[in-house]
């Protein structure tokens, strides 16, 4: 039986590559498209916004929350949710994680307050960190430690945005 050849592989750190197993290259943006998401879920049903770096993460995370009845709009970072959020509709809620590249949740979060149309959009912080009080000071409506509970977050996500 002949090998398996795999057009992407994980490597350490959960980062998504192609592989070097001579598979036909993919085309140049073909790792940026993959990191892009779209939105799912039903028309009438609440609005999320995601914001996380980690792709796989992120996907389940999305589909989850879809199969819960919102509609699920995700970035990889702050920067990208800030360019969706200008050309988007508002979501219900935000969900940021706090460490990512390029704009970090902090920046996010602060880059949020003060702008006007985003001020009042609830968010959560989602982190791996032990320090979450300077967290709270950011006004985030909670700060949940990861690995996150989905039964946690679905109860918190039903007392700000209530699901179809």
């Amino acid at each position: 039986m002949p090998k398996r050849r795999y057009a992407f592989e994980i490597v350490p750190g959960g980062e998504v590559q192609p592989s070097e197993a001579g598979m036909p290259p993919p085309p140049a943006d073909a790792m940026d498209r993959l990191r892009r998401t779209a939105s799912f879920g039903p028309e009438a049903a609440p609005r999320l916004m995601l914001v996380d770096d980690d792709f796989i993460l992120r996907a389940h995370l999305a589909e989850l929350l879809m199969l819960e009845g919102y509609i699920v709009t995700c970035a990889a970072d702050g920067a990208e949710a800030l360019r969706r959020l200008q050309h988007e509709p508002l979501p219900s809620l935000i969900l940021v994680d706090i460490m990512l590249p390029r704009m970090d949740g902090v920046a996010f979060r602060k880059t949020q307050l003060q702008t006007p149309l985003l001020r009042d959009v609830p968010t959560i912080a989602l982190t791996g960190t032990q320090n979450t009080e300077a967290l709270k000071s950011l006004g985030f409506i909670e700060v949940m430690r990861k690995p996150v509970s989905f039964d946690h977050l679905t109860e918190t996500l039903a007392r700000f945005c209530h699901a179809a």
